[in-house]
C-alpha cells in the first residue's frame, strides 16, 4: 500500500500562484559586463596603496580642461593638491601612524604615535572616586586629558605634541647660530 501512494506523488514542485512574487537568489554571480541594476552594485573600497613613491612633490604637467569640464582628483587637468599621503606636521591629529617629512633626519617616515595622561587626568580620577570607587578608571579608559606625541620612525625624536586643549606643538631643530664673539 505504501508503494502505490509514492508512486502517485509527483517529483516536481508545485509552481508558485501568479499573485506571489518569487524570492531572487541568495547568490547570483557577477556577469563580466557589470551589475544590471542599482541593487547589484558593491561597496568595497579602493585598493590599498601598495608603497609611496619616492617624490610626492614633484611637479605634474597636465593638459588644460575643457571649459565647463568637471574637475575630478586624479584625473589629468584637476587642481594640484598637497603630496598625496604627506601630513605637515603641524596638521598631525588623530592616533595613527601618518607620513611625514622628518626635520630632524630629512627622511619621509611613519610617525610613532603615543598617548600619555596628564595630571589633570589624576585629578579627574579621585574626583570620580569621590562619586564612586569604580568611576575611578573612567579618566584613564576614557582617555581624558591625555597628550598625544608624535614621534619620528626613522631618527625616534619628537616631532609633534597634540596636548589635550590648545594648539599642537611642533619641534624642530635647533639652527645652528655662529657666535659673534669668535674671532675668525
Amino acid at each position: 500500500m505504501n508503494q502505490d501512494i509514492t508512486s502517485q506523488q509527483p517529483n516536481t514542485v508545485p509552481a508558485a500562484p501568479d499573485n506571489i512574487e518569487v524570492a531572487p537568489p541568495a547568490y547570483a554571480p557577477r556577469s563580466p559586463e557589470g551589475p544590471q541594476d542599482a541593487s547589484q552594485v558593491s561597496n568595497s573600497p579602493p585598493a590599498p596603496v601598495k608603497e609611496i613613491p619616492a617624490d610626492l612633490n614633484s611637479p605634474h604637467v597636465h593638459p588644460p580642461m575643457a571649459p565647463g569640464a568637471p574637475a575630478a582628483p586624479g584625473v589629468p587637468g584637476a587642481p594640484q593638491q598637497p603630496a598625496y599621503g604627506v601630513v605637515p606636521i603641524n596638521q598631525l591629529s588623530g592616533e595613527q601612524p601618518q607620513w611625514i617629512d622628518c626635520p630632524f633626519c630629512q627622511q619621509r617616515t611613519l610617525t610613532r604615535v603615543t598617548k600619555d595622561g596628564t595630571p589633570m587626568q589624576v585629578v579627574a580620577g579621585v574626583l570620580c572616586c569621590l562619586l564612586c570607587v569604580c568611576l575611578a578608571c573612567l579618566p584613564c579608559m576614557a582617555g581624558w586629558f591625555e597628550e598625544t606625541t608624535y614621534f619620528c620612525s626613522h631618527c625616534n625624536n619628537k616631532v609633534a605634541l597634540r596636548p589635550d586643549s590648545g594648539p599642537i606643538v611642533v619641534y624642530a631643530p635647533a639652527a645652528v647660530v655662529p657666535s659673534k664673539h669668535v674671532a675668525a
